[in-house]
């Protein structure tokens, strides 16, 4: 059997490494050979033979075309666009902020020193509403938000700042979100303090 030629080359455009790999495979035994039976190859020249063509397959298997630089993979990705499904869109904190309006929940006092009163959200107040977590399940979506608030006070009060998180159930009604519970988890009140 003739040997295995190899030969190494690098493409003018490519930095990859080329394995050209020739390979001659006898068709017919070498008459001379001890082990001359006509059409048929021997057991030895094949085991020669499996371990080079593997070679080929498994190296050529490497050569394929180099992979985007990173620039086109980000232009690519600027082009993108985020779709929701209409039935998965999710509260935002715009909607929590308003939707809250003329709500009432009851707050305790932070330092644990008074009683407990109530807050009926206002819509001339102060509002910021972080979402922290939301879950949907069928047609409820619960979401916990943090929200800071404050009243506005006359000349002659003081100011009550409240701020903590809340837990807020939505119900979908046609194809919006209707606010349908608000659950205090540790949403307080303070007088004169920034919380």
């Amino acid at each position: 059997m003739p040997p295995i030629a190899f030969r190494y080359g690098f493409g003018v455009r490519q930095l990859h490494f080329a394995l050209n790999l020739a390979i001659e495979l006898p068709l017919v035994p070498d008459p001379e050979s001890r082990d001359s039976r006509i059409g048929k190859c021997s057991g030895a020249s094949m085991m020669k033979t499996f371990p080079a063509i593997a070679l080929v397959l498994l190296l050529g298997a490497g050569c394929g075309p180099s992979p985007q630089s990173t620039s086109d993979n980000n232009r690519s990705a600027d082009r993108l666009q985020a779709v929701q499904h209409p039935d998965k869109a999710v509260v935002s904190p715009e909607q929590v902020a308003s939707d809250i309006v003329g709500r009432v929940v009851r707050v305790s006092d932070l330092s644990g020193n008074a009683d407990p009163t109530e807050w009926t959200f206002e819509s001339k107040e102060f509002r910021h509403v972080d979402i922290l977590e939301s879950k949907t399940l069928g047609n409820i979506q619960t979401v916990v938000v943090f929200v800071t608030t404050r009243n506005n006070p006359a000349a002659d009060e003081e100011q009550v700042q409240v701020s903590g998180k809340l837990q807020l159930v939505y119900e979908r009604k046609g194809s919006k979100w209707v606010l349908t519970k608000i659950q205090n988890v540790n949403f307080r009140y303070s007088v004169g303090v920034a919380t």
